[in-house]
């Protein structure tokens, strides 16, 4: 019976690295696909059906003339040929298919850990929540693709950042259930020496939750393009075009308010983290330590990828990788987090 046990928690573990990793490969897939401007390029959500591509040439031209009634082909791309059209639409397809697979890859594992009783009966909402989170992406994939088929030839970039924290959400939950699986815990007497650290650690996970946020609305604005030097924005800290007394609910419509928030969010999550491992290295514990070197590391590389991709009006191998760079450095916080709560 301990074997038959041993070797559930191996394939638990096993399946939830894979989850992580399929969560990762979606982000990046969505950032491509979204840097790439392919996301538009289907105008329909077929669950089902949508499995198949096009099989035929008339198939093709249906397709092409259902894109050619978005906002997007009529301001933008109305001198695109078929097989231009061909391009776009076979990476906005693949994404939607590594989507499905991703949901096949929960759904079925956690069907079978759920009938074998791997998962104890106190984690199971963990696991549900992790499938209602799953839904809920998809949807608002679907929810965020409408927005730009409608009147503007771009999607909300509301909706955006909702399509994107659901899926940092799942990556997070997921991530935090495989390191209770797998990872090893740190033994320390005095719990109370930890509190600090955990707060602060708590403070650096919400600033980032909210700079992912952003991220997200700078994406979905092209606010990456308005100002490109680092770290003035025209000949100030402060661009021109902010003013307190012009603040209020349109500025989030603006790249350049939305892209001054952005900077002035990387430089207040930097501090935040650099004194939490400021803490951290006072606990004296190795592997505390260990992880909080990583932190370090993890938010150079992705402070330096954030200043190269403004610089050089976002290239698409640069943004990708800072998106992937938010979810390294999100990672090793929640390696640190899961340590110190002991």
């Amino acid at each position: 019976m301990k074997d038959l046990n041993t070797n559930q928690n191996y394939y638990l573990t096993l399946w939830l690295r894979v989850m992580c990793g399929a969560i990762i490969c979606m982000i990046f897939i969505g950032g491509l696909t979204r840097l790439t401007n392919s996301g538009l390029s289907i105008t329909e959500w077929k669950p089902v059906t949508g499995i198949l591509p096009p099989l035929t040439e008339a198939s093709w031209i249906s397709e092409f003339d259902k894109y050619k009634q978005t906002p997007e082909y009529i301001k933008v791309n109305s001198s695109m040929n078929l097989a231009e059209f061909k391009s776009i639409f076979w990476l906005e397809f693949i994404h939607r298919i590594a989507g499905r697979i991703t949901g096949i890859l929960y759904i079925i594992p956690l069907m079978y850990f759920l009938f074998n009783k791997t998962i104890s009966s106190a984690k199971i909402y963990i696991y549900l929540i992790g499938l209602i989170l799953l839904i809920s992406q998809g949807i608002a994939g679907w929810y965020m693709v409408k927005s730009g088929l409608i009147s503007a030839p771009c999607v909300s970039h509301f909706r955006l950042a909702i399509h994107l924290l659901l899926a940092i959400a799942l990556y997070a939950l997921l991530f935090w259930q495989l390191m209770e699986q797998s990872f090893f815990k740190i033994s320390i007497g005095a719990k109370t020496i930890l509190i600090p650290i955990n707060n602060w650690l708590n403070i650096c996970l919400i600033l980032l939750f909210i700079q992912i946020t952003f991220g997200a609305f700078v994406a979905g604005l092209d606010a990456g393009l308005v100002y490109n030097q680092f770290p003035l924005m025209g000949d100030s800290i402060i661009p021109n075009e902010i003013t307190f007394g012009t603040f209020g609910s349109n500025s989030f419509y603006d790249p350049v308010f939305v892209q001054f928030i952005h900077r002035i969010l990387a430089y207040i999550v930097t501090l935040a983290i650099l004194i939490t491992c400021f803490i951290g290295f006072k606990i004296q514990n190795l592997l505390l330590s260990k992880v909080l070197i990583y932190l370090i590391i993890a938010l150079i590389f992705q402070v330096m990828l954030g200043i190269f991709t403004l610089i050089y009006l976002v290239p698409i191998t640069l943004a990708l990788l800072h998106q992937i760079g938010a979810v390294i450095l999100l990672s090793t916080l929640l390696w640190a987090k899961y340590l110190a709560v002991n």
